[in-house]
């Protein structure tokens, strides 16, 4: 019987919550670390082991995934004095599924190569509902070989497992769709305000736009959660920035051709702000 990979993972949040989760109920041996005590106790009664630091979640996985917010985050976990990379033995594999510059994961890649580790970009797409049914889109860069023995692990939580090319190829891609993603948010914040200045129906406008032609996955992320949960929606906005300043460092050898649709994106957060403050003063004079 093929011996299971035995599986790390740190970053437990809105995404890396469920991705662990996920791994657990596939069966795989799963390690965890967390800063807080909070963050363990989604997993209390499942059969997970704790580490007590991130050298010991190193030491007893054969891939850890990382899936924490910035790139010095990333940085600090795995390569910190403390890090992944301390107790990983060589053949060891390090899945960042943060969405960082090309240049931190070839940099990261290229320090543990020298403890024979292999790092691979692997950003997912699809938000936390699609986390939790395990239908992520996965996007990997990195050596095929490496690609394909993980593909179990990936296969855990995504639906969809693309492996675009060599190392940073998976980062492009996902910085590529965090734009669109962004234009699309951009371009939903200006139709509900344009819905509001016509004088339709909230409500009823929402699930008009939901189920016609003019749905996107920006749309429903916005009237679902962003406007809902105040949290939730500046934590997107959070994000935008910095994917958005993933994007502008991937395309900036074809900037000319790429200015517009990073333009459009930029403005989604200022659009959607505006579109959220006129709602918070027409639910005050309704109160």
């Amino acid at each position: 019987m093929e011996k299971r990979l035995r599986v790390g993972f740190v970053g437990l949040g809105d995404m890396g919550e469920p991705l662990a989760r996920r791994l657990i109920q596939a069966g795989f041996p799963v390690t965890l670390w967390a800063r807080r005590e909070a963050s363990l106790a989604p997993f209390a009664g499942t059969p997970y082991r704790r580490a007590a630091d991130l050298v010991e979640l190193g030491r007893a996985s054969d891939v850890v995934g990382v899936c924490v917010f910035a790139a010095k985050d990333v940085r600090e976990v795995i390569l910190g004095d403390d890090g992944i990379l301390g107790g990983m033995a060589p053949g060891g594999i390090i899945l960042v599924h943060s969405t960082v510059t090309v240049e931190a994961v070839l940099d990261l890649q290229r320090e543990c190569l020298t403890k024979g580790v292999t790092v691979l970009d692997a950003p997912v797409s699809g938000a936390r509902q699609r986390a939790e049914e395990g239908r992520l889109t996965v996007m990997v860069g990195g050596p095929a070989t490496v690609f394909e023995a993980v593909r179990p692990v990936l296969d855990a939580f995504g639906s969809n497992v693309e492996h675009l090319g060599p190392t940073g190829s998976g980062l492009r891609m996902k910085a590529l769709n965090q734009a669109l993603l962004f234009a699309n948010l951009n371009m939903a914040a200006l139709a509900l305000d344009a819905s509001r200045r016509l004088g339709l129906d909230r409500a009823a406008t929402e699930a008009t736009l939901r189920s016609s032609t003019g749905d996107s996955f920006g749309l429903g992320l916005m009237v679902g959660r962003m406007l809902p949960d105040r949290d939730f929606g500046e934590l997107v906005m959070r994000i935008g920035d910095k994917d958005l300043d993933v994007f502008d460092r991937v395309r900036e050898p074809i900037e000319a051709d790429t200015a517009e649709l990073a333009g459009i994106a930029r403005e989604a957060n200022e659009n959607f702000a505006r579109y959220r403050n006129v709602l918070d003063g027409i639910n005050k004079r309704a109160a």
